[in-house]
């Protein structure tokens, strides 16, 4: 016999305490109708019921949103149903007006109803409303007009001597600077390969550049005294190189240049690049010209930062600036964090303010100050990439550059279309455009000029602004006529396309209907209880 643990009043203990949280999980379900009441019920269950629910009162919501836009077109409907009759009974004025049996005081009687039903249908146009939106007034137009105006505010720029212009072709930067006497040309030109790629970009133990040739691939490496900064100052003069025609070579104040090429038959015969940095006489413009071509140049510098890409074009700066003071020297300059290649006078130039501009391919973009004139003009094969996005600053020796502000205005047209959210998620909407239906829009009246024929308000007012169909003579009120029959099949145009949307909402909410139905079944078999397994 056992008599510290009572083994058979242990197990009925635990059989009743099962038993009763069964039956309190039971009647918990019983009462809420629900066999999910908490996440531990079903975790994965109680997921999907969650976002079904979410689904399901979207759709509920999105039949309600569907009929108030039926409401909204009924409503807009209704009222161009009026412009209708009106518009009817003016053609039929119109018409009687056109018969010389009228004299003139008969005619002086028609045009008075004429100004009255005209301003009626301004009334209707500017009043027809639903939950405060003005309707049939142009502010639901799809091809809403608006005038932005864009302010340049004037400035003055503290300058000094020279000119920095730094334009991007595609992807890569090509910068350069200089003094008014410097000329910067820049040419690749070559058959129709599919272009090359300058890869290497490093320092070597001697102060040389070697461009060679190295598979389909074009290795360039300099280093010298300012090697790591991948720097080297050089005269105004010449450097080329002929690929077709072997090995040319250059050397000026200690810098040394030696090109040539592993392979020369792999070379096409008219392939070359030349760098031409000369010296102009004094003028008064400098013109930029790049012409893209469908080909491309890949830069990678193997001790820097990441890589660069640009369309070979044909760069060329003309002529020279006003009086400037003149550049013996100039300096070439890789920067690898910014990624461009610059070539700038000597001498310390401050530099000042920046205006950044974007050109596509045809486009030009001229500037003139102080008798320094730049032209940009962006002009390119449509394979290639033509747009060109860059800085430029103004240098003078009058140390000061004053631009003029000024505002630029342009008329564009934007959609102001309802927008009806007929679904449970994003981007599930239909738009309704309903256009001016107002008498100018219409074309039955104009903004009136002349004040003794003036007779057409707004129809909120009695301020007299435009005129409306002069039925003063026979061939002026057959004119009227075809003017009215065009306005009839504005508005006819306009209300089959509201009557179309409106058909339209009514399929969206019986298809909403069936889905929502449909939903909360498949979620209802989640969630809710069955009475018959729960008991």
């Amino acid at each position: 016999m056992i008599i510290n643990h009572n083994m058979a009043a242990m197990n009925t203990h635990r059989q009743l305490g099962s038993n009763n949280a069964a039956a309190a999980n039971n009647i918990e379900k019983l009462s809420s109708g629900l066999k999910i009441n908490r996440a531990g019920d079903d975790a994965a269950g109680l997921a999907i019921s969650e976002k079904m629910r979410g689904q399901i009162r979207g759709l509920d919501m999105a039949q309600k949103n569907s009929q108030d836009g039926i409401s909204l077109i009924q409503t807009a409907e209704g009222s161009l149903n009026e412009t209708h009759d009106i518009l009817q009974r003016m053609r039929e004025l119109a018409v009687q007006a056109g018969n010389d049996t009228n004299v003139a005081g008969d005619r002086e009687e028609i045009q008075k109803e004429l100004n009255q039903l005209t301003s009626e249908i301004n009334r209707i146009g500017n009043t027809t409303e639903f939950n405060q939106k003005k309707l049939i007034n142009g502010d639901l137009s799809s091809k809403k007009e608006i005038t932005p105006a864009v302010t340049t505010p004037a400035t003055t720029v503290d300058v000094t001597k020279a000119v920095e212009q730094t334009i991007k072709v595609g992807e890569e930067p090509i910068a350069w600077g200089a003094g008014s006497k410097a000329n910067i040309d820049v040419k690749l030109t070559g058959s129709a390969d599919n272009g090359f790629s300058w890869n290497n970009l490093a320092d070597a133990d001697a102060g040389s550049i070697t461009i060679k040739k190295m598979g389909e691939n074009f290795e360039v490496s300099y280093s010298g005294e300012d090697g790591a900064a991948k720097k080297l100052d050089i005269n105004a003069d010449k450097m080329a190189l002929d690929a077709a025609t072997g090995t040319y070579s250059y050397d000026n104040q200690g810098i040394s240049f030696s090109f040539s090429k592993a392979d020369a038959a792999d070379w096409a015969d008219t392939e070359s690049v030349t760098i031409d940095l000369s010296k102009t006489g004094s003028g008064v413009d400098r013109t930029g010209t790049i012409n893209t071509v469908p080909k491309s140049v890949e830069l990678a510098v193997t001790g820097g930062t990441g890589d660069a890409s640009a369309a070979v074009s044909d760069i060329a700066i003309a002529s020279g600036s006003s009086n400037l003071a003149n550049v013996d020297s100039l300096e070439i300059e890789w920067d690898e964090t910014a990624g461009t290649f610059t070539a700038t006078q000597k001498a310390g130039l401050d530099t000042v303010s920046t205006t950044e501009f974007s050109l596509a391919a045809g486009e030009t973009l001229d500037f003139k100050q102080d008798g320094i004139s730049f032209t940009f003009t962006a002009t390119g094969d449509t394979s290639g990439d033509g747009n060109i996005k860059g800085t430029f600053a103004l240098k003078t020796e009058t140390k000061e550059v004053t631009v003029a502000g000024e505002v630029t205005t342009a008329a564009v047209t934007k959609d102001q279309s309802a927008q009806f959210q007929i679904g449970a998620n994003e981007g599930q909407s239909m738009s309704v455009g309903i256009e001016d239906m107002r008498a100018v829009a219409l074309g039955i009246a104009t903004v009136g000029t002349v004040n003794d024929k003036l007779g057409v308000t707004n129809g909120t007012d009695n301020v007299v602004a435009e005129q409306a169909l002069d039925v003063s003579s026979h061939e002026k009120a057959a004119a009227a006529v075809s003017t009215i029959q065009d306005a009839i099949d504005k508005v006819s145009s306009e209300r089959s396309k509201l009557g179309a949307s409106q058909n339209r909402l009514e399929h969206t909410i019986n298809n909403l209907g069936t889905s929502s139905e449909n939903l909360t079944s498949a979620e209802s078999r989640i969630r809710d209880v069955d009475y018959v397994l729960a008991a």
